[in-house]
């Protein structure tokens, strides 16, 4: 078969049909269309502080006690060891999205669920797809808290350098991990993990590839429910999706590479400092389940 820098025609030909030809229909259903809102806000938090201290959620938007057991629990380690913003990582509003801005569940499942008066920075869920998801880009414009201001989208949070993507359009949307900065980390926050244990597991190879060959440091995660630390490639991917969507456990063995898997609700709480970053895994009742950090190339431990 004819290959091309050492990729068949066929997939080359694929892969131009993604990221070139425009886009209707099912990809639109998969917004893969990047939709810009025009939203006024400013994405960029904190930029001048040298640290940075936020909490990680996905498939937390189910309206049950689990996921105010969850909001409870993440409020105590806000109050604890400090909050400035909180990361979303997809389905949002489970199970099937909104169906505008003046849906209710923005309210049950958002504003009343979470006391937190931070900046929330989501992405899409698949979940979020099966409803109308540019309404949750357009609430950008009306809530104080909530920020989604297209499909895809990157801003600055003190030390680090946040690339939002709508990991549904696959391949479409990963080179905007290629963005380049000059901030000390790379982040990538996208709702399919690259490589999981969970039962829905994790990206294509290919996929997988791109974001290693991207040079992010971390790529945060949900879509299993779980919580869950691997490596691979040369980052960490991190798993925050016990935010409250129904615990259902995979039935084989951890990754080779996954260094903790916690099968049960929770959240994430991170930190940032030029020099260090550092993960640590709560459960719903606010107990520390796990924690690992990672010192950055060049700078000074702080």
């Amino acid at each position: 078969m004819i290959e091309i820098f050492g990729i068949s025609f066929l997939t080359t030909f694929f892969l131009y049909i993604i990221l070139k030809k425009p886009v209707t229909g099912l990809l639109d259903k998969r917004g893969c269309p990047p939709y810009f809102a025009q939203c006024e806000t400013n994405l960029s938090f904190k930029d001048d502080q040298g640290e940075i201290k936020m909490l990680i959620l996905g498939d937390y938007g189910s309206g049950t006690d689990n996921q105010r057991a969850v909001a409870k629990a993440m409020e105590q380690t806000a109050s604890e060891r400090g909050c400035d913003l909180v990361l979303l990582v997809g389905d949002n509003f489970i199970q099937k999205g909104i169906s505008s801005v003046e849906d209710e569940q923005l309210n049950t499942k958002f504003e009343s669920m979470y006391n937190l008066q931070v900046p929330f920075y989501a992405v899409l869920g698949n979940h979020d797809l099966a409803g109308n998801w540019r309404a949750q880009i357009d609430y950008t414009a009306i809530s104080e808290r909530w920020n989604m201001p297209a499909t895809d989208y990157d801003f600055t949070a003190g030390p680090a350098q946040i690339y939002a993507i709508n990991t549904t359009c696959s391949i479409k949307t990963l080179w905007r991990l290629f963005k380049k900065t000059n901030k000390p980390w790379r982040i990538g926050l996208g709702h399919h993990p690259a490589i999981s244990s969970g039962r829905h597991g994790g990206m294509t190879w290919l996929e997988r590839k791109v974001v290693a060959k991207s040079g992010i440091h971390f790529f945060i995660s949900g879509h299993n429910h779980a919580l869950e630390h691997t490596l691979y490639g040369g980052f960490d991917q991190i798993v925050s999706g016990g935010g409250g969507s129904p615990i259902r456990k995979a039935k084989k063995k951890p990754l080779p590479n996954t260094r903790f898997l916690y099968e049960d609700y929770g959240y994430v709480w991170a930190r940032f400092t030029p020099a260090r970053a550092s993960f640590h895994y709560f459960d719903n009742s606010g107990k520390e389940v796990y924690t690992f950090s990672r010192q950055n190339a060049g700078s000074e431990i702080q």
